[in-house]
Formats: structure tokens, C-alpha cells, sequence
């Protein structure tokens, strides 16, 4: 663990400020906060935390990706959510407070910014502005969790569509994920998420290659994603 010593303070300041949580405080109160603020890293496949582990950070990605994950009893990964550069995770466990409900682990080498539970708290109470802010993102993310409820009902085609189309929109029509991953995200197996991408490769649209997927024709995926089934 070490403070973000590569930074200067108005680096520091600076990378707070490009997330909406933070950007809301003053200035005095955004550079103060810098001088709070540790590094972690994290090897590839590495745990950050465990389901029922009593939170006491908060989390941001400043290098590298992590996913957020659940297990059926079977064994078999689901994941909620991937983060990416600049994202915060765990903010509802944070709020609450009350234990993880997922587990995160790095799926690259990571770097993450950590940020103490309890100096957290101590901001929203001096600053409203702030707490508004954490509460739009814990309802963003309660909205996520329901729409991902849904989506189980979804055939697995529609599900691999939307997730593809999704990704698109975090990383780009190039992206650097495993058919084993795409799977975990659309909660089925790895041969049924093979089956249904390797069709999808067939038309065109996208292009498989070893832990990489391209998309060639998002216009045409998002057609499909929005045909009635």
C-alpha cells in the first residue's frame, strides 16, 4: 500500500475531478482528499475482497479491469459487473454499510485507488452535494442489478447480444475478453456461449480470435438485439 506518490497534488486533485462523485466538493476539499487517497495492485486473478467480508474501502480503478462475481452452488462464475480505469466499485456495501455481496478479483494487472470507509462517510456528512451523488450511483447500479434480473429471463442469444453491444460501449468494437468471460456475464456455460458466438461470426458481424472479440457490424448487432424475439 502507497499514497499516489508518482502524483503531484494537483495530479492527484486532477484525477479525482474527472469522476462526478468527487467533482461536486471544493476545491480545499478535493486536494485534501488527495493526500488520502493509497494504491493497491493486484496480480492477474488475484482476490481484492469476498462475498460477506465486512467493507472497509472504497474502491477505484486506475489501471486494468476487475470483475465483480457470484457463484451458483454448482460452482459456476457469474459476473455482475466488470470495472474499468476510472470506475468506483462497492459503493452500496459502503453506504449501507453491510457485508460484499460479490466477490472482486483482478482480471488484469491492476492498480486501484483506495480511499478508508470511514473518511468517506465523513465527507457526505460535511458535504450534501457528495451525497447526492453517491446515492445516483447507488441507484444506477440497484437499476443495473434489476435489469440484469431480467435479462436471465432473455434467451442466451438476446443476452450474449446485449452483453456484446454493452462492451462495445465500455471498451470499443475491440475488446479483450475470453468466450469463458463472455460467458460468466451471461450466466450460462462456455460451450453454449461458443455455440451462439461462433454463429455470430459466421454472418460477420464479429471476429473471434484467442481472448479478443472484434465487432464488424455493431449496427446489425443492435438490430438483432432489438428484434422482437
Amino acid at each position: 500500500v502507497s499514497l499516489m506518490s508518482n502524483l503531484s497534488d494537483n495530479e492527484r486533485t486532477a484525477w479525482l475531478s474527472r469522476h462526478s462523485l468527487f467533482r461536486v466538493l471544493p476545491a480545499g476539499a478535493l486536494k485534501g482528499l488527495g493526500h488520502e487517497l493509497r494504491e493497491r495492485r493486484y496480480a492477474k486473478g488475484e482476490t481484492i475482497y469476498s462475498e460477506l467480508e465486512r467493507p472497509r474501502s472504497l474502491w477505484m480503478v486506475r489501471k486494468g479491469r476487475v470483475r465483480l462475481l457470484r457463484y451458483s452452488s454448482s460452482g459456476r462464475a457469474f459476473a455482475l459487473r466488470v470495472v474499468t480505469g476510472g470506475d468506483l466499485f462497492c459503493i452500496p456495501s459502503i453506504m449501507n454499510p453491510c457485508p460484499y455481496p460479490c466477490r472482486a478479483v483482478a482480471d488484469t494487472e491492476t492498480t486501484l485507488v483506495v480511499l478508508a470507509a470511514i473518511v468517506f462517510h465523513q465527507l457526505i456528512e460535511r458535504f450534501p452535494a457528495l451525497a447526492c451523488e453517491a446515492l445516483k450511483l447507488v441507484c444506477q447500479h440497484c437499476c443495473q442489478a434489476h435489469a440484469m434480473c431480467s435479462a436471465t429471463q432473455e434467451r442466451v442469444e438476446q443476452r450474449i447480444l446485449a452483453c456484446l453491444v454493452q462492451l462495445q460501449e465500455s471498451f470499443g468494437t475491440t475488446f479483450p475478453f475470453s468466450r469463458q468471460e463472455i460467458a460468466e456475464l451471461v450466466g450460462t456455460s462456455r460451450e453454449t456461449a461458443n455455440r451462439v458466438l461462433l454463429k455470430l461470426e459466421q454472418t460477420g458481424a464479429i471476429v473471434l480470435a484467442f481472448r479478443r472479440l472484434t465487432i464488424h457490424d455493431p449496427a446489425r448487432l443492435r438490430s438483432w438485439l432489438e428484434r422482437p424475439s
